[in-house]
C-alpha cells in the first residue's frame, strides 16, 4: 500500500509505505522536518494509515522515517496548482453569490421606491402620459432584479392593484374596458 499524503499545517507532501511481509509502515517528506512537525505526522500516520493495515497485528513492526524524497516536489506542486485552482472557483463563486444576493436587495429596493414614486405622482394629478418614464423604470428594474434572482417576476406579481391599470396589464378593469371599445 503506498499513500500520498499532504498536511496543510506544514504545507508537507508525504509519500507513506505500508510493506506486509516486513510489517514495515515507512514514509518519506519532500523536505527536511522539524522535530514538532514529525511528532504530529508520526502520531496521525499511527493513528489514521497503521489502522488500515495490519501493523499492529503482527508481533513485530518497523515504523521508518525514510528522510528527503525529492521527488515528492513534483506532486506538491500539482497540488498546489490544483488546490488554487480550486480555491479560486470556489472564492469566484461566493463572490459572485454575494453580488447577486446585493443586486437582488438593491432592486428589491428600487422597485419598491418607484412603486411609492409613482404612487405619488398619481396622487399630485399625474396623467398616463406623465407617467411613462416612471413606468418604464419599473419595468426595467423587474428585469434587472430577475437577471440577477435568476427568478421570472411578472410585472403584475410586482404591481398592487391599485398601479396595474396604469400598465395596460390583462385582467386589470381598465384594459377590459379598452377592449370592450375597441370592438364596439
Amino acid at each position: 500500500m503506498k499513500e500520498l499524503l499532504y498536511f496543510a499545517f506544514a504545507d508537507l507532501m508525504v509519500l507513506v509505505e505500508y510493506e506486509q511481509r516486513s510489517n514495515s509502515l515507512s514514509y518519506a517528506s519532500h523536505r527536511k522536518i522539524t522535530a514538532r512537525e514529525r511528532a504530529v505526522l508520526e502520531q496521525y500516520l499511527l493513528a489514521r494509515v497503521a489502522m488500515k493495515t495490519d501493523y499492529f497485528k503482527g508481533k513485530q513492526s518497523r515504523f521508518i522515517y525514510l528522510g528527503v524524497e525529492a521527488q515528492l516536489v513534483k506532486p506538491l506542486k500539482h497540488f498546489h496548482r490544483t488546490a488554487t485552482h480550486e480555491k479560486e472557483k470556489e472564492i469566484a463563486s461566493s463572490v459572485e453569490e454575494l453580488i447577486n444576493h446585493s443586486l437582488q436587495n438593491f432592486y428589491f429596493e428600487q422597485i419598491g421606491d418607484a412603486i411609492i414614486a409613482m404612487r405619488r405622482e398619481l396622487e399630485n394629478g399625474a396623467v398616463d402620459a406623465q407617467t411613462i418614464s416612471q413606468r418604464q423604470k419599473i419595468r426595467n428594474l423587474v428585469e434587472a432584479y430577475n437577471h440577477y434572482t435568476n427568478q421570472n417576476l411578472q410585472l403584475d406579481e410586482v404591481l398592487p392593484t391599485e398601479l396595474k391599470a396604469h400598465f395596460d396589464l390583462c385582467g386589470s378593469p381598465r384594459r377590459l374596458a379598452c377592449k370592450v371599445e375597441a370592438i364596439d
